[in-house]
């Protein structure tokens, strides 16, 4: 049962991450899918301090994430450092809010929320995650 499992990951790790191989300019032309690439890029203005660490936020989440998830360097302690870094996206985004910036703010939630469920999706996946669910 465990091995069977473990062989559905590496499928699902294989099919995401390798590059079809039909022709060899193809593997050039490759590029990784938009959804395991990080945040997506904000125009804004340069500026703007708040929205200028949001991004920063983002990105320093993003990438501690990806590569401790998939590397398999995930821990006990370093989801005790991301539960901060999580806490200071969250209160950059309830500062943007008090602040009024609507517009803002509604782009960067959908931002945050979609990156927290691809991380969630890739513990479960990866084993890091422990299930809340009771069995019936």
């Amino acid at each position: 049962m465990e091995i069977k499992l473990i062989l559905s990951q590496l499928l699902l790790i294989s099919l995401v991450l390798l590059p079809p191989i039909d022709a060899a300019d193809q593997l050039v032309e490759y590029q990784g899918s938009p959804k395991l690439s990080g945040p997506a890029k904000m125009i804004h203005d340069p500026q703007d301090t708040m929205l200028n660490a949001l991004d920063a936020a983002m990105q320093k989440i993003s990438t501690i994430y990806m590569q401790a998830v998939i590397s398999g360097t995930h821990s006990p302690e370093l989801e005790i450092s991301l539960r901060g870094l999580e806490m200071e996206l969250f209160d950059l985004l309830d500062e943007l809010y008090k602040q009024h910036r609507l517009k803002d703010y509604m782009n960067y939630e959908a931002e945050v929320t979609r990156q927290m469920i691809i991380y969630n999706m890739l513990k479960r996946l990866f084993g890091y995650a422990q299930d809340n669910e009771k069995p019936v």
